[in-house]
């Protein structure tokens, strides 16, 4: 698993079975909304920098192998269903552009845009960038209202869909575990959008009553949605600026009543065995993490690692935890079963934690 060290532009790259230091990767960039790509066979870890600066790394040798310019503003990306492309998903120039997994060279730009009437075209930054079953990627167009599809097991990657104005700025989206269904998320539109990658007919709108104005509370980040927060048949998300996480049934998609947490959250992440949730707090209450009983629908727990916990993540069968400080300074690996810390990595201002495991799941 690899740790992003947001300003020192380096991973930790640490053994998660025996919770063991293996080394540090440095040269990597502006990491301040670094994430990481793995290939199939988890050999090789993608870290796609700010400045869409793209690292393959070897985690035989950790030593980057390759490394090239993909754009001047990432956003993250995606690793194609079959392995052979990675997509980075830029705001500037607004595109996805798709790189030969092996070489990192350019293969195909898809220019994110929109034709207006007059004519003329909208440039558009690209958010929300996820891998699908049958080699389809998905994402949304931030300043264009768009959610596009384009095949990429075909000859020159078409966007085989475009819809449109299903919802204003949509700003982050994940994909269910079984990669049906894409879930975009919307700045300008209080409800979130619905794919289904079976049918591409359309977004659909669903959370239509995510609150009233009276539960605002200032945004102090964008929430992220990547993190598979589905389990069974319910799904959780975090709210904009709004202090609870919402959940609703992923049957029909109808919203359930939302759950109460300690502050505004930025993740919600689901254990591996689907029996809790665990939501990292931004703004009022920064520290903490707040653990939700999924069978008692509510929050039963809330730990205080330190000062701006993070990016909860489980490793594959859900039996530790790691949690970044990034204004902590440290790592800290938390045992599931009791709650108790079990192991500590200083680190340079650590934020996002990525397992091998996501070489195999959609939209990791």
């Amino acid at each position: 698993m690899l740790v992003v060290e947001r300003e020192s532009g380096s991973v930790l790259v640490i053994d998660s079975s025996r919770h063991v230091l293996l080394g540090r990767v440095e040269g990597l960039g502006n990491l301040t909304h670094g994430t990481v790509k793995f290939s199939r066979d988890g050999r090789y870890a993608y870290v796609i920098g700010r400045e869409a600066l793209v690292s393959k790394i070897d985690l035989h040798t950790l030593r980057v192998v390759r490394q090239v310019q993909a754009g001047q503003w990432s956003i993250g990306g995606a690793m194609t269903a079959d392995g052979r492309h990675l997509a980075v998903s830029n705001y500037s120039p607004g595109e996805v552009r798709l790189l030969d997994a092996d070489s990192l060279e350019v293969v195909k730009v898809i220019t994110a845009e929109r034709m207006l009437p007059d004519g003329s075209t909208r440039p558009s930054r690209v958010a929300g960038l996820v891998d699908a079953p049958g080699n389809l990627l998905l994402f949304g167009l931030m300043d264009a209202d768009g959610v596009w599809v384009v095949d990429a097991s075909k000859p020159g990657f078409p966007v085989v869909r475009q819809f449109w104005d299903a919802g204003v700025t949509p700003y982050d989206a994940l994909i269910t575990p079984e990669g049906r269904y894409y879930l975009v998320g919307f700045l300008g539109s209080n409800w979130m959008g619905l794919v289904d990658t079976w049918r591409l007919d359309g977004v659909r709108p669903i959370m239509a009553e995510q609150g009233r104005d009276e539960d605002n509370v200032p945004l102090w980040k964008i929430p992220h949605l990547k993190g598979w927060a589905v389990a069974g048949d319910l799904a959780f998300l975090p709210a904009l600026k709004r202090e609870v996480a919402l959940v609703y049934s992923t049957r029909d998609w109808t919203p359930l009543p939302p759950i109460p947490i300690s502050g505004t959250a930025l993740y919600t992440v689901v254990r591996p065995d689907r029996r809790q949730v665990w939501v990292d707090i931004v703004g009022k209450n920064g520290d903490r993490v707040d653990v939700i009983d999924v069978g008692e629908m509510r929050v039963t727990r809330t730990l205080e690692p330190g000062p701006g916990a993070t990016h909860p993540q489980f490793t594959p069968k859900g039996d530790a935890a790691y949690i970044s400080l990034m204004d902590g300074g440290k790592v800290i690996v938390y045992d599931t079963a009791t709650f108790q810390v079990i192991r500590e990595f200083p680190a340079r201002r650590p934020s996002g934690i990525f397992f091998a495991d996501r070489a195999h799941r959609f939209g990791m």
